[in-house]
């Protein structure tokens, strides 16, 4: 017979289970079909524990159970129970028989449960499930990554079968496992490889058809295979060519055409047993020293982290993850780092559709223990399994920060004496990121290993928020926190003098902000609040309010996410790759690193990022916050251009002028200004790049008060302008001869 395809709700075990906190006696019990259950709590599957009252502040494991009704199996039919995902691990009995265990919550699995079921028709499924909460432990042994760790976890716990359950049907030959990467892309040809592996119940003959649909609907290839099976498992490779394909880009590139792939296995006789299908992109990524080349056209990856959007992702709606993408290519940027977590299928589905990369982190962050090697391992294996059709998917990220979180406030504002010595703080930092440990130097390359090993079309990196190492110079990106956790934003460009290779891509940009208008109301809210380095930076009790201080705060985000933005920009590709800002949407509702508080209602740095991402920008060195009469004032000018043309005849004004006023020449209160120093250029900004245009030079006045340094592009096609302020202060001399007169 054919593999039948089921009909809508046929074999699903969705709904409300029986759920129990697991105790030592129920574990030993827990699987036996006589055990009454009937005053166990109701949850539903999909779902998540928490979401039922009575078990919402319960850390597991909780024992799920589910009597079902299933025919049983005819002809040559295989059953399969499939469990799409479970958080964050379990091990699973049917009809009190052992069945097995899951370790990735993202990963869907089949259990063969033919046998099970030809015996009856009325069945017992028991599931122990278990979400441990580790916290920030050095030693974690749960690979849910940022939904339970960092600043970015949603809080809570969010153990539970979180994506349906059901029983599947195959002929005698059943998929266990997929893959499919594009494995080459240029003008003349694209080839689509095709990775099987084939679980047999016997010795038998195969076919495999293939068949590719192109973005027009018409066949763009494919063709058909005979293979003969083991019993058992078996892997099968073979790849697919596609003629003159269209190209998939990045949308500030070009468009994002999609082929649908569809593979099916055939016995020898033609008889359907088991199939897979996919939506893909055909394109080449390149990540060399973090510059990002699609296609082999060069892209300066503007990009921003997005943490889990919830804490119970079995509820978060399309529409939700679909209105965030959108967000962020709406904000100019091209690239979303998907945070220590494997997201929801249709982030990367609107990623695909909306032009913008991936970076892909493993859902594994901070310390673990030595226990995880191996479901580390397999979990690198499910992640390309998943995702590495996604032609937005660009690079694997293996472990987040395996030197824990960056030191808050290093400098000690809340330690002792001799903790606050800036060579401890510094060794210490250096250290944690440079000395050999478990997490780096074993468990690091494990996983960059298995990455690299499932998925040679993509570029691997083992670790993120590193510093350059001698032996791995170029492993990971910087994640330096400037104006957070140590110095200030406008030390990046002295800094980045003294070791360029820091800027090869910079995560780590950005600060927490106050999201509503009292803090005192809010911190029973805000667990993960870094007060420390508020201290530091943005202290409470410098402002008699609650509502000015958290006004403060974002200012402080929108000036933290420009400084730096600006600087990265100057910079491009020398030695600037690209960089990402933490983070599209805060995790909590009292506030967070987000540019979106959690109700995703815009904070000001949004639209500071906005207005740094455009794709031209006039930019100038940032000018010192405070000078003195006649303080010398010197302020290279740069055009960046991230068009794929060039742009001109440009001409480029920077003036130089007391007051706040925002019209040319204009002075306090709209009136004429009473001193300004200007200078204009002109010439051509050639595609893809970053030009130095000149310099303006001027003399501090002498009236004390604000200096405002307005920048202006114009060309035929576009404008833009920027603004940048600093203020005189009296000299010391002018102070003296003042406090004399008064005397």
């Amino acid at each position: 017979m054919d593999f039948r395809p089921r009909r809508p709700g046929e074999g699903e075990l969705s709904g409300p289970w029986r759920a129990n906190p697991l105790d030592p006696t129920l574990r030993r019990i827990g699987a036996d079909a006589d055990l009454d259950d009937s005053r166990w709590h109701e949850v539903e599957v999909p779902g998540h524990w928490a979401q039922t009252a009575d078990l919402a502040d319960h850390d597991g494991p909780i024992l799920y159970r589910c009597r079902f009704r299933h025919r049983r199996p005819v002809d040559e039919e295989r059953l399969w129970l499939r469990f799409d995902g479970v958080l964050s691990g379990a091990e699973v009995w049917l009809d009190g028989i052992y069945v097995g265990d899951l370790t990735s919550y993202f990963a869907p699995h089949r259990f063969d449960v033919t046998e099970q079921l030809d015996r009856s028709e009325d069945h017992l499924l028991a599931v122990e499930v278990s979400c441990p909460d580790e916290g920030e432990s050095r030693a974690k042994t749960s690979l849910t990554g940022a939904l339970q760790s960092g600043p970015l976890a949603p809080g809570g716990n969010p153990g539970g079968i979180w994506r349906p359950v059901g029983v599947d049907s195959t002929g005698q030959v059943a998929i266990r496992h997929s893959r499919l990467l594009c494995t080459g892309a240029n003008d003349e040809v694209g080839e689509l490889t095709v990775r099987l592996v084939l679980d047999a119940a016997a010795r038998t003959e195969i076919r495999i058809d293939t068949s590719i649909v192109g973005p027009d609907g018409r066949s763009a290839g494919g063709g058909a295979q005979q293979h003969e099976l083991a019993s058992g498992e078996n892997r099968i490779e073979w790849t697919v060519p596609i003629d003159r394909p269209e190209l998939w880009w990045p949308a500030a590139i070009g468009p994002q055409p999609q082929y649908d792939v569809a593979v099916a296995v055939r016995l020898g006789d033609g008889e359907l047993t088991d199939r897979r299908d996919w939506r893909t992109g055909i394109r080449r990524i390149d990540v060399n020293d973090f510059q990002w080349r699609v296609n082999g056209e060069r892209i300066f990856a503007k990009g921003i982290v997005y943490g889990p959007p919830g804490r119970f992702l079995s509820s978060i709606p399309d529409s939700l993850i679909a209105d965030d993408m959108q967000a962020v290519r709406s904000a100019g940027l091209d690239l979303v780092r998907v945070y220590a977590h494997i997201g929801p299928d249709e982030l990367y589905r609107q990623a695909d559709r909306l032009g913008l990369l991936v970076w892909q982190d493993l859902p594994l962050l901070g310390g673990y223990s030595s226990k995880v090697r191996s479901a580390a391992k397999s979990l690198a294996r499910a992640a390309v399994d998943r995702l590495g059709h996604h032609p937005s998917v660009g690079l694997w990220c293996g472990h987040c920060e395996p030197h824990g979180r960056p030191l808050v406030d290093p400098f000690g504002t809340e330690s002792s004496a001799a903790e606050r010595s800036p060579g401890s703080a510094v060794g210490q930092w250096v250290g944690r990121h440079l000395l050999p440990s478990w997490n780096r130097s074993v468990l690091d390359p494990v996983i960059g290993r298995e990455l690299r090993n499932a998925d040679r079309t993509r570029t691997t990196i083992a670790r993120s928020g590193g510093l350059p190492r001698p032996s791995d110079p170029t492993g990971s990106d910087s994640q330096l926190w400037l104006g957070w956790h140590i110095g200030r934003p406008e030390d990046l460009p002295d800094l980045l003098r003294r070791w360029p290779r820091l800027g090869a891509f910079l995560g780590g940009i950005g600060s927490q902000s106050v999201a509503v208008e009292d803090w005192d109301r809010a911190a029973p809210r805000w667990p993960s609040a870094e007060r420390a380095a508020f201290a530091r930076y943005v202290p409470r009790s410098a402002y008699g309010d609650g509502r000015s201080w958290a006004a403060a705060t974002r200012a402080y985000q929108a000036d933290v996410v420009r400084a730096q933005i600006e600087t990265l920009r100057r910079l491009k590709y020398r030695p600037t790759g690209g960089f990402c800002i933490v983070a599209l949407v805060d995790a909590e509702p009292g506030g967070g690193f987000g540019v979106l508080d959690v109700d995703r209602q815009p904070k000001p740095a949004l639209d500071v990022l906005v207005d740094a991402c455009r794709p031209v920008v006039v930019v100038a060195d940032r000018p010192p916050p405070l000078v003195v009469p006649g303080q010398s004032v010197s302020l290279a000018i740069h055009v960046v251009s991230d068009l794929r043309e060039q742009l001109g005849p440009v001409r480029v004004s920077a003036r130089a002028h007391s007051g706040e006023g925002t019209g040319a020449g204009s002075g306090p209160g709209g009136g004429r200004s009473a001193w300004s120093s200007q200078a204009t250029w002109e010439g051509d900004v050639p595609a893809d790049s970053c030009c130095l245009v000149g310099t303006l030079e001027f003399d501090a006045p002498s009236t004390h008060g604000p200096v405002i340094i307005d920048l202006e592009l114009q060309s035929s096609e576009r404008i833009a302008t920027n603004r940048y302020r600093t203020v005189v202060i009296p000299s010391s001399e002018a102070i003296d001869q003042r406090r004399r007169a008064r005397r």
